[in-house]
């Protein structure tokens, strides 16, 4: 099919970005320099760890081979529920390398959840850790899979995951920890030899798995009903690696602090694929605290913060409470508004830009961000331009008409999009058409130059008194509000109006903002029905695995009446 708003030459040169899978992406990387720092990695008891792309590389195959030697075949699921830690890197290409399938689990999952990914997934192993602060995933497992401490590995059978044969744990204790006997311990198929056998075959296979072949089912992170496996390629996300660091102007010098959690595509693939495609150092902690952030920023000179906007606003909250050299970092972001990249300019004067992507995990993260190149009003404005080979239309959402350039309309988009969802036909055929376009269910206006504008989410379009009302809209001129953090608006059913706003607000640190004080900020910058019918001040959100706002949650105590 011909491409649609790019030329024949930027589409051929999107397929090439798409041609490598990840295990020749990890070789070539490290072959041009071996000893170049690929992580630098704190647990939650501050111990620290530095690994070198040679290292990553070496570790990946050892436990490749140990996965192979415990069974693990092309096609295979293995599921990984794990915090930010090497291992998580080390298992994610250790997988590829095989070609068995990364199925990403949310730590913050319970164990309901979980066990609806692993039967969902049909899941055959599973990496884990023993535990991470208050969270037993063991536990869990005795939840889930009642038997497993009595089965032997590869041996399993429960029915609470029909299709789970092994355990793999990872011990926070180390060696010393007692492992259950049912478990095969992470360590040691990373640090031991796996024998002759399972190395030739882990090298055979190696040379069999393609660029287009499954690498991931990732299972978005929606906080209705159960998630969506979204199934991402090889060749997809390290294209989408090499885009936006491409549109960044990043290289192997850089050092990118990510946040995210690695089972997000934030971390994933922006994050890890931000820096092994362009062999940077990726600097992260297990848990995120912003005065550890600012720490290891200055201390490692990283040049690169990337985070959630609630992660941007503590680090800038603290910057500005402490005595922090941060004039190493020249790009900052992740998603954010004009208010929120203005304060980040006014902390770190280095920034040359602030990134504020448009991106969905069922288009690998991300179709568009700004970089250097682009205006500071541009880059606080808009999402940057689409990337290039990456295909778009603008549609009416009732009509399906595409309308003209800087209309507001649904997004669809196809060139660099999800194959579907993981057997859920229906759910498949509701966002991909027979043309092969992913239809977002996002807002947007795009102009003439490919400058991407969020409007919202259809789904969270409000209707009250007959008006749509945008809560994204809504939400950005109440975080304008300077003492205000964070706030999430929602709607909540009405009889004369169908239905009305409700905002929840978490002040700044140490600041007081009154209802009263809101209403008026809202009342001269929005349409009187935008405004939100009440305002509730909180210490506190709920949030998902994403660290966005539980909208679902919030809305939920709205409409049962609770909202003080």
């Amino acid at each position: 099919m011909s491409p649609v708003g790019v030329s024949v030459a930027e589409a051929e040169r999107l397929r090439e970005l798409r041609g490598r899978t990840l295990w020749q992406l990890l070789s070539q990387t490290t072959e041009r320099d071996p000893e170049h720092e690929a992580i630098v990695a704190w647990d939650d008891d501050r111990e620290e760890s530095r690994v070198t792309y040679g290292e990553v590389l070496e570790r990946a195959r050892a436990l490749s081979a140990g996965l192979v030697a415990a069974g693990v075949r092309a096609g295979d699921r293995v599921a990984v529920q794990m915090t930010n830690r090497p291992e998580f890197i080390f298992s994610y290409f250790a997988i590829a390398r095989i070609g068995a399938v990364a199925v990403p689990i949310n730590t913050r999952f319970a164990a309901g959840e979980v066990a609806y990914v692993l039967r969902d997934s049909r899941a055959r192993y599973l990496i884990t850790l023993d535990r991470f602060r208050s969270v037993d995933f063991h536990g869990m497992l005795d939840t889930i899979v009642s038997s497993w401490r009595s089965s032997q590995a590869g041996a399993l059978h429960d029915s609470g995951a029909p299709e789970l044969r092994t355990i793999v744990s990872l011990m926070r204790d180390g060696a010393g920890a007692e492992l259950p006997a049912a478990a095969l311990d992470l360590r040691a198929l990373i640090g031991e030899d796996a024998g002759e056998e399972a190395i030739a075959l882990a090298t055979r296979v190696e040379h069999e798995v393609r660029p287009d072949d499954l690498a991931m089912i990732k299972y978005t992170s929606g906080s209705t009903g159960f998630p969506k496996g979204a199934m991402l390629e090889h060749g997809g996300l390290i294209a989408d690696g090499l885009l936006h660091t491409e549109r960044l102007e990043l290289d192997s010098s850089d050092r990118w602090f990510g946040n995210p959690p690695l089972f997000h595509v934030a971390g994933s693939i922006w994050g890890l694929m931000s820096c092994v495609t362009r062999g940077a150092t990726f600097v992260f902690g297990e848990t995120f605290d912003p005065d550890v952030t600012l720490e290891m920023v200055q201390r490692e000179r990283c040049t690169v913060i990337f985070g959630v906007p609630t992660v941007l606003r503590d680090i800038i909250s603290h910057a500005r409470q402490r005595d922090t050299d941060l004039s190493s970092v020249r790009l900052m972001g992740g998603g954010l508004d004009p208010s929120l990249a203005a304060a980040m300019r006014e902390v770190i004067p280095s920034l040359t830009t602030t990134i504020n992507g448009f991106g969905l995990t069922e288009a690998y993260g991300t179709s568009a961000c700004p970089g250097p190149q682009d205006p500071p009003e541009l880059q606080a404005t808009t999402c940057g331009r689409l990337y290039p080979g990456i295909e778009h239309r603008v549609v009416d959402h009732a009509s399906g008409n595409e309308v003209a350039p800087g209309v507001t309309g649904e997004l669809w988009l196809r060139g660099l999009v999800t194959s579907g969802y993981w057997d859920d036909p229906e759910n498949t055929a509701a966002v991909l058409d027979e043309d092969g376009w992913l239809h977002t269910g996002d807002l947007v206006s795009v102009d003439e130059r490919r400058y991407l504008v969020y409007r919202g989410r259809i789904k969270t379009m409000l209707k009250i008194g007959g008006e749509n009302v945008a809560v994204e809209e809504v939400e950005r001129v109440i975080l304008e509000h300077p003492k205000v953090q964070d706030g999430v608006v929602v709607g909540v059913p009405d009889e004369r109006r169908d239905e009305v706003a409700y905002a929840y607000v978490l002040p700044e640190p140490d600041a007081i903002v009154e209802e009263q004080e809101l209403v008026a900020w809202c009342s001269e910058r929005l349409a009187r029905f935008k405004v939100p019918e009440r305002f509730v001040v909180v210490a506190e959100m709920p949030r998902i695995g994403s660290g966005k706002i539980d909208r679902v949650a919030v809305a939920r105590v709205a409409t049962a009446g609770s909202a003080g």
